[in-house]
């Protein structure tokens, strides 16, 4: 059944101007519009059947690309040097630890407690295994007013967003090359995974330079970003055919382009891009990840499956994984926040809010015919609207940790 233009108009117009609305109102209330993005989804795709999944399922897999190509390289351009130098130790390992410790949790309970497919308990672990989004958590961090811990949210939403992708496809290339995850198995992964890296690697910072470069001669045209919109995925193509990492070329792309006048200068050169044009590539660059946000969150609602929602143990396997990533950031919180940043304990904890990346990585799981991918897909959307619903209570109480104005 193909949609009418005019009826698909109408809906995109609909979704876009409720991502809008929503997003004015998640800045008064700290509700975020991904729950209702999703919830109405799920009214157009499995309950009234306005998109079919058959034609959800054939247009997910490029959206979801395209997705995965701005979301690295909008995490590459929100890392600074500065907040790395200041509050990167700390960061770091709180998502080693969130993360690392997450993924083998729910890994575990769901293999060996629950008997699920190796594979299923894997992907499951790598996407719902410890996020923050970057949309949701800064913001709330920025709101309580102290630069330091919105630079260490920060770090944390990106670092844990590249360690989850970077697990996901780990585990996707054993699944798609049919290599058992044993010794021998894994040592041929992590052979084929420091190749990948290294690919990526060198080509995100050549790319990077050469980018740089084009911005100090081409800077003050017009259009600009739409260019470097077209050399990121230009980039993350070619990566592709070359069987390199393209995340981490994209990556390393955006943080060559945003610590630009720091790498230079490191080696005695002066190559920088301008701060003007750093921060019209920002802007125009959250007005892209808008868009897509506001799409793929009403995307996921298409396809989750009207039956599980009538599953009871899906909302067994919801809490069990929420009960995993409760305990495990109150862990990671109460090991890696010092005493200078005492006072944020509590904030810190909550801002455990997931979003885009494991929404992207659920759909993907459609895509590759994963075990269990409708399961995955449904668990994670109820993952996202719960984790997001605690970072709103809980933000509600920020107000107390706030240091008091001298």
């Amino acid at each position: 059944m193909l949609l009418s233009y005019s009826l698909l108009f109408i809906v995109s117009a609909a979704i876009i101007f409720i991502g809008f609305f929503g997003e004015v109102f998640f800045k008064r209330t700290g509700i975020t519009e991904s729950i209702f993005l999703i919830l109405i989804g799920i009214l157009f795709g499995p309950i009234f059947k306005v998109f079919p999944y058959s034609i959800t399922n054939s247009i997910i897999p490029y959206i979801s690309q395209l997705t995965l190509a701005m979301i690295m390289f909008e995490l590459g351009i929100m890392l600074s040097a500065k907040s790395m130098a200041s509050q990167g130790f700390r960061s770091t390992m709180r998502t080693i630890i969130y993360v690392f410790i997450s993924v083998l949790l729910i890994y575990v309970i769901f293999r060996y407690t629950l008997n699920w497919n190796s594979y299923a308990s894997l992907f499951l672990a790598s996407i719902v295994g410890g996020e923050t989004t970057t949309t949701i958590v800064p913001y709330v961090a920025k709101y309580i007013g102290d630069e330091r811990l919105f630079a260490n949210i920060t770090i944390e939403s990106v670092l844990n967003s590249i360690f989850l992708i970077v697990i996901f496809y780990f585990v996707l290339d054993s699944f798609l090359s049919s290599i058992p995850l044993n010794f021998s198995g894994v040592e041929g992964l992590a052979i084929s995974a420091v190749s990948q890296i290294s690919i990526g690697f060198l080509i995100g910072i050549i790319s990077g330079i050469v980018w740089v470069e084009f911005m100090k001669a081409f800077g003050n045209i017009n259009y600009v970003y739409i260019a470097t919109i077209g050399y990121v995925l230009l980039i993350y193509s070619l990566v592709a055919e070359l069987d390199g990492s393209s995340i981490l070329a994209v990556l390393m792309l955006g943080i060559i382009l945003s610590n630009s006048k720091q790498i230079f200068e490191g080696i005695g050169l002066k190559h920088e891009v301008e701060s003007s044009n750093l921060m019209y590539i920002r802007q125009f660059q959250g007005e892209i990840s808008f868009f897509l946000r506001t799409f793929f969150f009403f995307f996921l609602g298409l396809v989750i499956s009207i039956k599980l929602l009538n599953y009871i143990f899906l909302y067994l396997f919801v809490l069990l994984v929420m009960l995993v990533l409760m305990s495990v950031r109150y862990l990671a919180t109460n090991v890696t926040v010092g005493k200078e940043m005492a006072q944020y304990k509590r904030a810190i904890f909550v801002m455990m809010a997931q979003g885009l990346t494991p929404a992207v990585l659920s759909t993907l799981a459609i895509y590759y015919n994963i075990p269990n991918a409708r399961l995955i897909v449904s668990i994670t959307a109820f993952v996202i609207i719960i984790t997001n619903i605690i970072t709103v209570i809980g933000a509600s109480s920020l107000k107390f940790d706030k240091p008091s104005q001298q």
